[in-house]
């Protein structure tokens, strides 16, 4: 992690940070791009980052060797202090993606805080589906699918700020997949209600049916709940009741 955290440290480029314990309140992807040129996501390669601070103020984030590939950025509290860091994912020109975790240090700079190791190949792209404490443990995990168009591999990954070293998986599950090649949109997501743990809707490896994905008895368990007839036929399965 030390290592990852030092590159990027070298090619973001984060804007003079303002006075005062400024939070995060917003993030979008800016400056789309085609010098990546993978065309997994419609839309979805982009040069900068640009996160807005409640006093106002905006931060920046760009790299000389990566893009950002991904749908949107993900606010999400994982330390429970009441402000949000940002989940995004990030493709190297070698490396292929990650899931990279940003947060603002104590002078309201927007810094790396943790991340995965990247997949190790070029054009080789994970959609997050969501983020949650599946496993009900207090850690709250982001679940993705590992190559969705390829691998179609869930993934958990529980987030601990204060933990030193890169996030690593803690189960996995095969044959699910939550993106169509060249689309706009990541399909399915994660309903998350009140008394239970939360569950994954992912659509299986050859899109014929929505699945429900929990994780029980120390691993995650698929069950197909019903057939697959476009990302609207979701919705009934991600309310709550």
């Amino acid at each position: 992690m030390l290592k990852l955290a030092a590159i990027f440290a070298m090619v973001a480029s984060p804007l003079a940070a303002g006075e005062g314990a400024a939070r995060i309140t917003g993030a979008s992807y800016a400056e789309p791009t085609e010098v990546y040129g993978h065309g997994a996501v419609k839309g979805g390669e982009n040069a900068k980052m640009v996160v807005a601070l409640d006093d106002g103020s905006t931060r920046e984030v760009s790299f000389k060797k990566s893009i950002f590939e991904d749908t949107a950025p993900r606010l999400h509290d994982f330390n429970g202090d009441g402000a949000p860091e940002i989940v995004t994912v990030v493709s190297g020109f070698a490396t292929g993606s990650w899931v990279q975790v940003w947060s603002l240090d104590a002078e309201a700079r927007l810094v790396p805080a943790k991340a995965s190791a990247p997949i190790g190949q070029r054009h080789r792209w994970l959609a997050i589906a969501g983020i949650a404490d599946f496993d009900g443990d207090g850690v709250d995990e982001i679940a993705y699918v590992d190559r969705p168009h390829l691998a179609k591999e869930l993934v958990l990954m529980p987030v601990e700020l204060a933990r030193e070293g890169m996030l690593v998986a803690s189960a996995r599950a095969q044959g699910l997949t939550n993106h169509h090649l060249g689309a706009e949109e990541i399909e399915g997501g994660v309903r998350d209600c009140p008394g239970e743990l939360p569950v994954i809707l992912t659509a299986d490896a050859e899109w014929q049916n929505i699945v429900e994905t929990r994780y029980e008895g120390g691993d995650l368990h698929a069950t197909v709940v019903a057939p697959y007839a476009g990302a609207d036929s979701f919705s009934a399965y991600l309310r709550c009741e």
